[in-house]
């Protein structure tokens, strides 16, 4: 009996010193792994190439009816068309004459491509002797078109026309510009000029695919024109032609687009009216791109602002208003990105009595030292404002006042609100004040005074309503801010 209770003891203290080297222990399983190496992501390039080549007469390579009595011609070496040399260049012309430029553009980029021209036509009466003609060329060098005799008035209105694919990698396209002056020109014209600046432009075309199969994400893509002047951004403003600054401008005056358009800032700065003036739009009008704007950009009535900046865009406005953003009734906003400070007393530095206000991951800087007459972002009477990775400086004023038509539903989704001084002599101002409804998650609110205030004046209200919130954290800043509440309702 006392052998088994000593084996029985042996084989527990065994079995303790085993579980205490397993406590120690790891345990083996059966393990595999699968790894995927090098993945990425690279952006395709839009490179567009085009040359000329003039006629040349020991060559049959083209017959056209009704161009060179019917008869074949050719054309020889082409040039590149930015080589300085313009491509048409006659003198001494007379009734009857004619002739003809080959036209190559080849796309050596990674993405499919659509081209048109651009004219920009300056004439003293010749133009109403001339006349002209697109005729395309086939892949397999064949007239892919017939030959009509078109005016020459008639050059850019066509020419927009020409909405022609290039494919990637070494695609190109032709066409043949015929011109002319009419046999039955009279002595009006002669000693007349016209001259005409051509410009080929490309953007991306809907032939790519993007992961879900559609290929319209970039159907929107716009034709840009080069603009490195005033008088050449007021000739396209004017014009409605889309704009790509090749360096910075400063326009003496306000300017306003009445047709839609793009703008890209492309790296440049424009300055207006000493900062003072604005660019306007009574259509639509998109932004995009890196730069500094100084001066203000107004959407009149029932216009549409969109606004898609670069890692690095600024409005800088000393406008009378006191906005960098001021939109009119009916209007539509939509920010994607830049630093937009006010330096003036106004409504607001975005300040927008509009329909719709949406704003993302923007930063607005209330720049007066003054409590009255000033905001950050104002939606007056909105009926639809999201505001999305937000920072308002507020400063000595209110950093967001929605829906002060007390009707619409406003959204905040992250981001920092900070109102943080207050005059002397004076109450603080509340960091957020609104009236309808808002829901607020994710963010931050740092106040002087009231955090958020529920706003009526008529009838009073006795409590806050429509509001929703979830995750809002509230700092207290300055001596003041402990007399005031993180949420509170207007009164007396």
């Amino acid at each position: 009996m006392r052998a088994t209770k000593k084996s029985l003891y042996l084989s527990g203290m065994a079995l303790l010193l085993c579980c205490m080297m397993l406590v120690g222990s790891t345990f083996a399983w059966f393990t595999d792994s699968v790894t995927n190496t090098d993945n990425q992501i690279q952006a395709g390039t839009l490179n567009i190439t085009a040359t000329a080549a003039s006629v040349d007469k020991t060559k049959d390579t083209f017959t056209i009816s009704g161009v060179n009595g019917g008869r074949a011609f050719g054309f020889g070496e082409p040039q590149d068309v930015e080589n300085g040399t313009p491509i048409i260049t006659q003198s001494n012309w007379e009734p009857g004459q004619s002739n003809a430029k080959l036209l190559t553009v080849t796309n050596n980029g990674s993405l499919a491509a659509k081209v048109t021209l651009e004219f920009d036509i300056h004439d003293d009466g010749l133009m109403d002797a001339l006349w002209f003609d697109f005729v395309r060329v086939g892949t397999d060098g064949s007239i892919a078109g017939t030959f009509t005799r078109r005016p020459m008035s008639q050059l850019q209105t066509i020419s927009q026309g020409l909405d022609v694919s290039v494919p990637a990698d070494g695609g190109s396209v032709q066409f043949i510009l015929l011109y002319g002056m009419n046999e039955e020109a009279g002595n009006t014209y002669q000693g007349l000029q016209f001259q005409a600046d051509v410009t080929i432009l490309a953007t991306q075309d809907t032939v790519e695919t993007d992961g879900f199969g559609n290929t319209d994400y970039d159907e929107g893509a716009a034709y840009l024109t080069d603009v490195s002047s005033e008088s050449e951004f007021l000739a396209a403003a004017q014009t409605g032609k889309n704009i790509r600054l090749t360096s910075s401008i400063t326009l003496a005056q306000t300017v306003t687009f009445d047709k839609p358009a793009v703008l890209d800032m492309n790296g440049h700065d424009i300055t207006v009216g000493n900062s003072t003036g604005s660019i306007r739009t009574t259509d639509k009008l998109t932004i995009k791109g890196n730069g500094t704007l100084n001066g203000a950009v107004v959407a009149d009535t029932g216009a549409t602002l969109v606004i898609d900046a670069g890692d690095d865009f600024t409005v800088n406005s000393r406008f009378v208003t006191g906005a960098a953003i001021s939109a009119g009734l009916n209007t539509t906003v939509d920010i994607n990105g830049g630093i937009y400070n006010g330096y003036e007393k106004g409504a607001g530095v975005i300040n927008s009595s509009g329909s719709y206000v949406t704003v993302r991951n923007a930063t607005v800087n209330v720049k007066v030292a003054s409590m009255s007459q000033a905001a950050g972002i104002v939606a007056a009477n909105a009926k639809e404002t999201l505001l999305e990775n937000v920072t308002v400086n507020g400063n000595y004023s209110i950093a967001l006042k929605l829906n002060t038509s007390m009707s619409g539903n406003a959204t905040i989704i992250g981001g920092t609100f900070t109102t943080n001084q207050v005059a002397e002599g004076w109450k603080p101002n509340d960091t957020i004040r609104y009236g309808g409804t808002l829901t607020i998650s994710n963010a931050t609110i740092n106040r002087v005074g009231n955090g958020i205030l529920y706003y009526k004046t008529y009838p009073l209200p006795t409590e806050v309503v429509g509001l929703t919130q979830s995750n809002v954290t509230f700092n207290q800043v300055g001596e003041t801010a402990g007399q005031y509440s993180d949420i509170a309702y207007y009164h007396y």
